[in-house]
């Protein structure tokens, strides 16, 4: 079976001017499936929605990206599928066509090997020397440009940790390279707000419906980093990750983390 699909056909490649290609000039979801049921679904695409329009064109029609899922999980136990979405090709330079020729490419990858180990043992972090931009349009979207995110990894791998908590240019705690950060300060859960940079991840949308008031959101800086017992993080794929260490100081496995992590493997066991 072919794991790519572009525009529903199976497909190695994009044209050489696809604007996303070329100035990033497109968005992206990652969606785990179990089976044919990505239990996140709806949270996924209302972003994909959201942050199309931020983009001045509207996203393609959920029915239709399903349907380049269903093609691509087919007979599969567990699966990731990348949904991108591009301007397509056209415009001069830098200015897009009015009506944009979106190009939509979905691509399958297996089931991460080793997440049950970094669940259950925790990860390794540091602080990253990358800083995310704040403020500007591009706040709080999943878009093409992902470099502060391949920086901040590539330093990582260079510190030989797992991972790195990053803050934006204006010193306020964002998110982790790939998830949402939650503090555990005095018992209680806090995570950023994301005004200015970094994007809300649906693994934390979906976990703060379903726990209502239970992670509260603040702003927060390195004397709350500082001052926390403990630290989870959280995405659609891996799920609830616990950290055992930052920037060589051990943490805590807080006792919440059992449970949401209990949670998370409900969403993806129950039936549709």
């Amino acid at each position: 079976m072919n794991d790519v699909l572009v525009n529903g056909r199976p497909a190695v490649g994009v044209p050489a001017d696809d604007r996303g290609l070329l100035y990033g000039d497109g968005l992206f979801e990652s969606i785990a499936f179990a089976g044919d049921r990505a239990p996140l679904w709806d949270l996924h695409m209302a972003r994909l929605s959201r942050s199309a329009a931020a983009l001045g064109f509207e996203a393609p029609d959920p029915a239709l990206l399903a349907g380049d899922c269903r093609q691509l999980v087919d007979g599969k136990d567990r699966s990731v599928v990348r949904i991108v979405v591009t301007r397509g090709s056209g415009g001069r330079a830098y200015s897009p066509l009015q009506t944009p020729n979106l190009r939509r490419i979905a691509q399958r990858r297996s089931w991460p090997a080793d997440l049950g180990k970094d669940r259950e043992a925790g990860l390794d972090f540091h602080t990253s020397s990358v800083r995310l931009a704040a403020g500007g349009p591009l706040a709080g979207i999943k878009h093409g440009g992902r470099l502060e995110q391949v920086l901040a990894a590539q330093r990582a791998d260079q510190a030989g940790v797992d991972d790195a908590l990053l803050y934006d240019a204006n010193g306020w705690l964002t998110e982790a390279i790939s998830s949402n950060v939650v503090l555990f300060i005095d018992g209680r859960a806090f995570t950023p707000v994301l005004d200015d940079a970094g994007v809300v991840g649906v693994g934390l949308t979906w976990l703060v419906e379903e726990l209502g008031k239970e992670i509260e959101y603040r702003r927060l800086d390195n004397k709350s980093v500082a001052a926390a017992e403990g630290l989870v993080v959280i995405n659609s794929i891996a799920g609830v990750r616990p950290a055992r260490s930052l920037d060589g100081r051990t943490l805590n496995i807080p006792a919440a983390c059992r449970y949401w992590q209990q949670l998370w493997d409900g969403l993806f066991e129950c039936e549709s």
